[in-house]
């Protein structure tokens, strides 16, 4: 039986649906939303930034070939969604939604209905193995072949007590040389002394683990990054090239995209 959607508790995929200017949300989501535009109002303008980032990084990996897509911790379907982006390339392109959010279940079907190469898989981050024998994923995913996995503005969510690294190592053990990691991560690196004292003091309903440029780098490790731009701000990423960006942003998110040797 598919569990009911709790109305009462904010989910971070409902609240990213209503900073990118969606309805998909509740007055819990919206009043946790609210607390952390309290506290760094540039929030609303990052999550813009990071669907972009998702967006170029999707058809980056398109341009070498991979029509095979893993995100996890995807979040609600919006605008320029995953397989969009990438059928848009190749027609025929698979894509494996995960999520562990009951309310993104029903918004994910009704987007992917009738497309047999796009599917849904109800999963836990914290539980890679999960992810990776999950019906939809194995009837999706031929892991043979090149796969890109994605990571988009989900670690943050992951304390430091539950391995974050450990996840990445192990779903980019099961797919094969060639495939690709897609990542974006909230960091401390630059972040405005008055946001990040404020992030501090408030208590949201949803904790971010902020963390520094230098531990996400190491989500890297073992893969060869693509560099330029490296992992970089949000803004800044580009195949092939670090872009100027407004180094007086009070919050940001580095991100990267590399490749399994």
């Amino acid at each position: 039986m598919r569990p009911a959607i709790d109305t009462t508790r904010p989910s971070p995929a409902r609240m990213y649906d209503y900073f990118l200017g969606g309805k998909e949300n509740y007055e819990v989501d919206r009043q946790a939303a609210q607390i952390v535009l309290e506290a760094a109002p540039e929030a609303k303008d990052v999550a813009l930034v990071n669907r972009r980032f998702l967006v170029n990084a999707v058809r980056y990996a398109t341009s070498r070939g991979i029509d095979q897509f893993l995100d996890v911790g995807s979040g609600l379907p919006t605008m320029q969604n995953v397989h969009e982006v990438a059928q848009a390339e190749i027609p025929g392109a698979r894509t494996v939604y995960i999520d562990n959010d009951p309310s993104v279940l029903e918004h994910a079907e009704a987007l992917i209905f009738g497309d047999p190469n796009t599917g849904y898989g109800e999963a836990d981050l914290m539980t890679p193995a999960e992810i990776i024998t999950h019906p939809v994923t194995q009837r999706l995913i031929d892991f043979s072949e090149p796969v890109a996995v994605m990571l988009v503005a989900a670690l943050h969510f992951v304390p430091d007590s539950s391995d974050p690294a450990g996840i990445v190592k192990a779903l980019m053990e099961q797919v094969p040389s060639g495939s690709m990691f897609i990542m974006s991560h909230v960091t401390t690196d630059a972040i405005s002394p008055v946001v990040w004292e404020r992030i501090q003091r408030q208590q949201l309903a949803v904790p971010l683990h902020l963390r520094p440029g230098v531990d996400i780098r190491r989500f890297f490790d073992g893969l060869d990054l693509i560099e330029p731009p490296g992992c970089v701000f949000l803004e800044e990423w580009a195949p092939g090239a670090v872009l100027p960006i407004d180094e007086t942003a009070p919050l940001k998110l580095r991100c990267g995209v590399a490749v399994k040797p």
